[in-house]
């Protein structure tokens, strides 16, 4: 009886995530394809700059 019961669940399991890997196809097909296309927050444009800055800093006191 108990075998049963979880046999139906990873039947359950597996059609979960069968529907799962279908969704996730659709998402990466709709995906744009090119980054200027993605309207990015400000914050994390913000964010991306601050992180170019100390990257920039840092690369320079490495050469030192």
């Amino acid at each position: 009886q108990a075998l049963k019961v979880l046999q139906l669940e990873v039947q359950q399991l597996c059609e979960d995530n069968c529907a799962l890997k279908e969704k996730n196809k659709v998402l990466v097909a709709e995906k744009p394809k090119w980054k200027w296309c993605v309207e990015a927050p400000d914050a994390l444009i913000a964010h991306e700059q601050t992180i170019s800055l100390y990257a920039h800093k840092y690369g320079m006191m490495v050469e030192m």
